[in-house]
């Protein structure tokens, strides 16, 4: 996590942050260059993911993140979550992080959904007795009925999605890290997880918001950032911001002559 104890609980920023990832698509190394430690010349440069980026969220804003793929969206996720660190820069955010970047992620694929609930409760600070106090509500949640005591591993992406998801929605976030996962599963889950964040942002959360869906960020969201090739290239309203982001993409509808 990137707890800041210096910004206020749901507080994020982002100051001149920039990651790079190296690209490995070589065929792999002889075995003498293993031996003899020498390393093949050349190859991929590294992507750079996030370049110079600089943002402040204010604790209780809900903050769209759009832009073509490969733009820096889900790399600026995971470095506000913890899970990746910069290059350079600095990213901190106020308070308790609570993300949903990947099914099934921080999961146990051996253990069973239960068991999961109790591992993922302990990852983010709660005690047994905390987390039994939610079991049965984060249960009814998922829908999973009888499917909560089956391994993990069996479980579909849209099972994925409703225990984690079912988690998430019961823990007390400061800051909540979304990234697509809401694509998965049934429509009427959608509604019910968008309704379960809508009642967490009433209560004071922050939310950055990753999707490809330009109508759930125009319901949730009220800023929009549009990053391209690393870069935010824009940082305002919504209403303003989606305009500017379909003529990036060149999926702006024409202007009707008169």
């Amino acid at each position: 996590m990137t707890y800041d104890e210096s910004l206020r609980p749901g507080e994020i920023v982002l100051e001149h942050a920039s990651r790079a990832f190296s690209v490995r698509a070589d065929r792999g190394r002889t075995l003498k260059e293993m031996l003899i430690g020498r390393k093949r010349a050349g190859g991929p440069a590294p992507v750079q993911a996030m370049r110079d980026v600089s943002l402040r969220i204010e604790p209780g804003e809900t903050v769209g993140m759009v832009g073509r793929n490969g733009a820096g969206k889900s790399s600026s996720l995971r470095v506000l979550a913890g899970i990746v660190p910069l290059n350079s820069g600095r990213v901190g955010c106020g308070g308790q992080v609570v993300s949903q970047l990947e099914l099934g992620a921080g999961f146990g694929r051996d253990f069973s959904g239960r068991e999961n609930i109790f591992l993922n409760g302990a990852l983010h600070g709660l005690v047994k007795e905390q987390i039994e106090e939610r079991l049965e509500a984060i249960i009814a949640f998922s829908e999973l009925g009888d499917f909560i005591e089956a391994p993990v591993a069996t479980y579909s992406s849209g099972m994925f999605l409703r225990l984690g998801f079912a988690i998430a929605a019961h823990l007390d976030a400061d800051v909540l890290l979304i990234d697509e996962v809401l694509a998965v599963g049934d429509e009427a889950f959608q509604r019910k997880c968008e309704a379960r964040i809508a009642e967490q942002i009433a209560a004071g959360a922050t939310l950055v918001l990753v999707s490809h869906d330009a109508s759930l960020i125009e319901r949730t969201c009220r800023r929009l950032v549009v990053l391209d090739g690393g870069r935010k290239v824009f940082d305002g309203p919504v209403a303003e911001g989606m305009p500017f982001y379909h003529r990036l993409m060149g999926t702006a509808e024409p202007v009707a002559s008169s």
